[in-house]
């Protein structure tokens, strides 16, 4: 599946963005047995996101920031998804914040490297019940500048 999913997310980098819902993805979760889940899992549905998200910043050699993520936004907008970025000022009190602690997974530093590697995520074991696609929260720490909140939602 990982090597499906570069490819089309290779495919919409490529090109400049298309109009908004104008790429329809349709995405088949696995489960264990290999075979094809009936209904995604919204914890699915996010890691796809947040996996092409990592993959359009490096694909377009971006860094991560508030002006790139207008770049990116684009892109999502043809697949009817909004990405919502929240850059906070670095300060480990944030690591207090309801958004850190009730994270879906932190990303691994290693993660925006080089376009062959794979994103690595951190699960956080204290997750909470999530019954929206825009209550899961990917947070990544930029050095010691800025702790970013990354969720996503449909348009």
């Amino acid at each position: 599946m990982q090597n499906n999913l570069f490819q089309i997310f290779d495919t919409i980098f490529s090109k400049p963005p298309t109009l908004p819902k104008s790429i329809f993805l349709e995405i088949d979760v696995l489960n264990n047995q290999n075979t094809c889940e009936s209904s995604t899992q919204l914890s699915d549905i996010f890691e796809i996101y947040l996996n092409m998200l990592i993959y359009g910043f490096k694909k377009l050699n971006l860094d991560l920031t508030q002006e790139n993520v207008f770049i990116l936004q684009q892109y999502f907008n043809s697949i009817g998804i909004k990405i919502l970025i929240e850059f906070d000022v670095f300060d480990t009190i944030l690591f207090k914040d309801i958004r850190y602690v009730n994270r879906y997974c932190i990303i691994d530093s290693s993660s925006f490297n080089n376009l062959e590697s794979n994103p690595l995520f951190i699960m956080n074991i204290k997750q909470t019940l999530k019954n929206r696609l825009v209550d899961f929260i990917a947070t990544y720490q930029i050095d010691y500048e800025y702790l970013v909140y990354i969720r996503f939602d449909f348009t």
